[in-house]
């Protein structure tokens, strides 16, 4: 009997452990496309795949990302000077931010 509570009192950390795992897990994607405008009216889509940006496209030409940062709640590639910043707001959507020596804008994108 001793045995038994002994097995039981070890399988509470252990049961603790992994539903914090289970917790610390994203709990949806960024990949896909998420399209919108800047400032309501320069249309904008952003590609990503892999929990990497792929790619962005800007009036019309596509631009391959280097290199980007994705976490559950945030995303940010820098490309040609220009920083990027998308936060979710919901399971589809996201706040945008851009940052660039020409000045600041933002965008409300929907994952298509």
């Amino acid at each position: 009997m001793k045995i038994n509570r002994r097995m039981a009192f070890a399988s509470i950390p252990l049961s603790l452990l992994f539903a914090s795992s289970l917790q610390a897990a994203p709990k949806s994607s960024w990949d896909g496309t998420w399209s919108g405008s800047w400032g309501g009216r320069d249309p904008t889509s952003i590609t990503i795949a892999g929990n990497r940006v792929v790619s962005y496209e800007f009036q019309g030409a596509s631009t391959q990302v280097a290199k980007s940062k994705v976490t559950p709640k945030r995303v940010i590639y820098i490309s040609n000077g220009i920083t990027v910043t998308l936060t979710k707001t919901g399971k589809t959507t996201a706040h945008a931010t851009l940052h660039s020596s020409q000045g600041d804008t933002t965008a409300a994108l929907t994952r298509q």
